[in-house]
């Protein structure tokens, strides 16, 4: 099964159907997000104490795209997490967890009307 965001890749057209948006406001959120991602990610790194060496651990299982694009879908249809999970290749609760990452970082870019 094709994720949602390979198929509004294939399609723009269908971005607005999918998760609510035009895939050129889709491309410019997630410049935004990935923007805001980063600023929250070095705020994170300077109060962390390491453990173990920069790169290490648990790798990345989704781009920033796909959380984005996740996110919207679930905001869009709400469908419980399984299917966000079925539609990305991931568990419910990584789906989830997913989900409320996103959601944070998109209330900040976004006017409460637009979510």
């Amino acid at each position: 099964m094709a994720s949602s965001l390979e198929r509004i890749e294939l399609y723009p057209q269908e971005s607005k159907r999918l998760i609510g948006i035009k895939y050129e406001d889709f491309i410019t959120l997630v410049a935004l997000a990935e923007k805001t991602h980063l600023e929250k990610q070095a705020e994170i790194e300077k109060r962390k104490i390491r453990l173990i060496a920069s790169g290490g651990g648990l790798k990345v299982e989704m781009t920033l795209k796909e959380g984005i694009c996740l996110s919207l879908v679930d905001l869009r249809q709400k469908p419980t997490f399984e299917i966000p999970g079925l539609l990305f290749d991931l568990w419910g609760t990584k789906a989830n967890n997913t989900f409320n990452y996103w959601v944070e970082i998109l209330r900040k870019i976004l006017h409460v009307s637009q979510i």
